[in-house]
């Protein structure tokens, strides 16, 4: 089903979505010229900043932010993808405003080396991740680059334990941050797979709570949350 350019895809009854960001897509050579630099002088170190070739996690720091265009574009695209996704909640958060208070973000590039097997990893405690892939290369194979899903609970033999979704140049993938996940080797490209990871935090204002109230519209919700930060 879709939601505008919103798209769900449900794994094991948990919801995943894939947002095409195509303001991004002019700054895509920028983006691969700057990597293949960076390259070039050793930055990227095998396991240097976690599993494979990664950058920090500090892409969106205000100096980057202020100095970068295109990381200002992917940070917003996420944040409002992630309010629209978080607008559907459910149980007892559903009536309380929230906001999305911290966004970490680090490249992650993929080679078709042997050694490269991501392991399962979840990025809990963020509320929601995604990754904006900025290169997705050709391979002979259809499964590699699949990113792999793990069901969370105990494995069974009654019901489906791994999920896969296609990564879509161009495209967030976004998904509840405690989902085992992994991303399938690219062993038979030609060419890096490049991806922009992030992961959004969330503050849930519990001083607006109350479980018998409803919002009747959005400006309502708004000034329900921003009384929530009044003297804070």
């Amino acid at each position: 089903m879709s939601d505008g350019q919103l798209e769900t895809n449900v794994l094991f009854g948990t919801p995943t979505w894939r947002c095409p960001v195509p303001d991004m897509h002019r700054f895509h050579g920028e983006i691969k010229t700057q990597l293949r630099e960076l390259w070039r002088q050793g930055y990227f170190q095998r396991h240097g900043s976690g599993y494979g070739y990664q950058t920090t996690e500090e892409l969106f720091t205000p100096v980057n932010l202020e100095k970068i265009e295109y990381l200002r574009v992917l940070k917003k695209a996420f944040v409002d993808a992630c309010t629209r996704i978080l607008a559907h909640r459910h149980g007892h958060s559903k009536n309380m405003p929230f906001d999305v208070y911290c966004v970490q973000g680090w490249v992650l590039i993929q080679t078709n080396e042997s050694w490269v097997d991501g392991p399962w990893h979840h990025h809990h405690p963020a509320t929601l991740s995604g990754c904006y892939y900025v290169q997705i290369p050709p391979t002979r194979d259809p499964t590699e680059g699949l990113l792999m899903f793990q069901r969370s609970e105990p494995t069974n033999v009654f019901c489906e334990n791994m999920a896969a979704v296609r990564p879509i140049e161009g495209c967030l993938t976004i998904f509840p941050s405690y989902l085992m996940h992994r991303p399938m080797p690219t062993p038979t490209a030609n060419d890096w797979r490049i991806g922009i990871c992030m992961d959004a935090f969330v503050h849930w204002h519990k001083k607006s709570e109350d479980p018998l109230r409803s919002f009747e519209d959005l400006d309502a919700y708004e000034a329900a949350r921003k009384n929530s930060l009044a003297g804070r």
